[in-house]
């Protein structure tokens, strides 16, 4: 039996993007202490806080992909999985700031102020949106560091892995 690595791929889509998440945060973060070294200014490993974006990486690009590959038909044509890549790539941005956010909800509660004058029922709809769309809205701004690679990549990996 042979070893060929896009076969193997193929067999396992949500393993292979949350590698490619987990690789594209890693390089991502490494950039600048591999500028530093570069400019003769030495290597310093990233905080601890941008390791969270690779643990995110893995585990929305897994995720992601669980949730949309099938269902989706994305192994139907390589247009339909760069599409569904491409998706994945876009969504998977946003999963490390909602475990940073359920931490934070679970350390200190709800993170929004309660709104004065505001029913109950008002102020649990709100805080429900704002923890649904703040790390959305963080995601999509999250897009701009990374000048949209992560739905790049996304797509051509959908590609490769919808290609026969």
């Amino acid at each position: 039996m042979t070893w060929e690595p896009l076969a193997v791929a193929r067999r396992h889509p949500v393993r292979t993007f949350g590698a490619t998440g987990g690789v594209f945060a890693l390089l991502f973060i490494l950039t600048e202490s591999v500028q530093s070294l570069l400019a003769g200014r030495g290597f310093t490993l990233p905080s601890g806080f941008l390791w969270l974006f690779v643990f995110g990486g893995v585990l929305g690009g897994a995720l992601l992909a669980w949730l949309l590959w099938e269902r989706l038909g994305a192994e139907r044509s390589p247009r339909y999985g760069a599409a569904v890549g491409a998706l994945v790539g876009l969504f998977a941005l946003p999963v490390p700031f909602y475990v940073l956010e359920l931490a934070l909800v679970v350390a200190r509660g709800i993170p929004f102020e309660p709104q004065p004058g505001v029913s109950p029922l008002v102020q649990l709809l709100t805080d429900f949106a704002l923890l649904l769309f703040v790390p959305l809205f963080l995601g999509v701004l999250g897009l701009l560091p990374t000048y949209g690679g992560t739905v790049v990549i996304g797509g051509l990996v959908g590609y490769l892995l919808a290609r026969e």
